[in-house]
């Protein structure tokens, strides 16, 4: 299930010293939210390591397939009751050749929800 336009919706796009920024928005509606957990919704780990690839596919334009995850911790639970907005701060996006290697933070303003450092590999079709 692709989570993009659906699960979420990005808003606004910044670059800096820092990396590239992404605003999105959750859909606290979402099917996902009702299934887990009935009156007190929280994001699943699995969509947290999902919405971050599918993000990174978007930035670079690149058909990419999770091939590992090197190191994530869930610092903060994502409830959408408590906040529907969040951003994703790409630290740092490497291609070498078939493979990408991406370090994420999922934050909220200053509070980092998680911070993710996985390896994609590109299977876009020449």
């Amino acid at each position: 299930m692709k989570l993009l336009n659906g699960f979420f919706f990005v808003e606004a796009a910044t670059t800096d010293d820092e990396g590239t920024c992404y605003r999105l928005r959750l859909d606290p509606q979402h099917v996902i939210f009702r299934a887990h957990f009935p009156g007190n919704p929280i994001t699943p780990g699995v969509c947290i390591v999902q919405l971050v690839t599918e993000l990174l596919e978007w930035m670079t334009g690149r058909r990419l397939e999770l091939r590992r995850v090197v190191n994530v911790k869930f610092l903060h639970v994502l409830s959408p009751a408590e906040r529907t907005s969040v951003q994703v701060l790409f630290r740092s996006v490497d291609f070498d050749g078939a493979q990408c290697r991406v370090k994420a933070v999922l934050k909220d303003g200053g509070l980092q929800l998680a911070q993710l450092s996985l390896i994609c590999d590109d299977v876009t079709e020449e």
